[in-house]
């Protein structure tokens, strides 16, 4: 991890906002309500990030106003992330939340996308997060190892198209050659974790932190394990897990595999609309960085075991643009595979 920025630091993204910038601001967002939609119901890893910065959030923009979670569920943020480019006020009181794969939907021309991820106000992202699987323990294979070649199947449970949840059991499959049959449609994260349950799927894959966060019991009861990861190297949480890349096909398979993993580096992001005025941006970017690296924020988030890793603005749309200049045969290849 690199080391922490601090608040001053971050005029290397935003520049210092002026005597008058602040005293507009404080005009402005006294007593309003500022709305932070989320891509995904309640109870999962980017509700739990939303209303955690929305306790502390308010206390560092001018104003001190009202901070409220709106939960927009459906297509793995594809709906909030349209509604927040088309729809939401462009007046700096509704930030969005949405799932950062939402990038691959956008790269392979996924249907319904209505929006270009490079002209949202990024404000910055939350964590360096690998997408991690994990299964029941009673469940009939429980290392991933003996799933490659595998008649039988085991059933992940997802959500759409442009969520961890539904695209990375889909490209682990088609890459390594492990039988992961994907179950989509369920609405929310937290619904596929009642899917498990309920024993109508028997695994899932989502963020780590979202695992630690909202399956820790499942982890320390064992009733749940996580038997795969993404990345280059192996969390330092997770050292006995194999890397998905470890049992990748050939060089095109190892492709798709870190194309998969791309956008975890700038996990949970927060972003405005488009067309927002340059210095209300300026002001809600200070404003989420200096939550970040507030010691009351930081307290709560280590009672809840959340281990922030922000980004900047900066990194953001580096890590987009990367991404979306992937070569065209590999992300129509990308595409065959999520959405077949």
């Amino acid at each position: 991890m690199e080391p922490s920025r601090t608040v001053a630091q971050i005029d290397d993204v935003v520049p210092t906002l002026t005597t008058d910038e602040l005293a507009a601001a404080a005009a402005f967002y006294s007593q309003k309500i500022v709305s932070i939609i989320v891509g995904s119901g309640a109870g999962g890893g980017f509700d739990t990030t939303a209303r955690l910065v929305a306790r502390h959030i308010g206390s560092h923009i001018p104003g001190t106003p009202t901070v409220i979670v709106v939960n927009m569920p459906g297509g793995g943020g594809l709906v909030a992330a349209n509604h927040l480019f088309s729809a939401a006020p462009k007046d700096g009181t509704v930030i969005g939340l949405f799932h950062e794969a939402q990038v691959m939907n956008q790269l392979t021309g996924g249907e319904g996308v209505q929006f270009d991820l490079l002209k949202f106000n990024w404000l910055g992202s939350s964590y360096d997060d690998p997408n991690v699987c994990l299964v029941r323990s009673d469940a009939s294979v429980t290392r991933f190892q003996d799933l490659i070649g595998r008649a039988e199947p085991i059933a992940m449970g997802g959500t759409g198209p442009g969520s961890n949840s539904h695209d990375a059991p889909q490209v682990l499959a088609k890459a390594t050659g492990a039988n992961l049959r994907t179950v989509a449609g369920y609405t929310t994260t937290n619904d596929v974790r009642l899917g498990i349950e309920r024993r109508e799927v028997q695994g899932m894959c989502l963020g780590w932190e979202s695992v630690r966060t909202t399956s820790a019991q499942w982890l320390e009861d064992k009733y749940a394990h996580v038997f795969v990861q993404n990345g280059t190297a192996r969390h330092r949480d997770l050292p006995g897990v194999p890397l998905a890349l470890e049992f990748a096909r050939d060089e095109e398979s190892r492709i798709l595999l870190r194309l998969l993993d791309a956008p975890s580096s700038i996990s949970k992001p927060f972003a405005l609309p488009p067309d927002v005025g340059a210095h209300r941006v300026r002001v809600m970017r200070h404003a989420l960085w200096a939550t970040y690296h507030d010691p009351a924020f930081l307290a709560e988030a280590a009672t809840m075991r959340l281990d922030f890793q922000p980004k900047t603005v900066r990194e953001i749309h580096q890590v987009l643009s990367e991404v979306l200049a992937t070569p065209p045969d590999i992300a129509a290849k990308y595409r065959q595979i999520i959405q077949p």
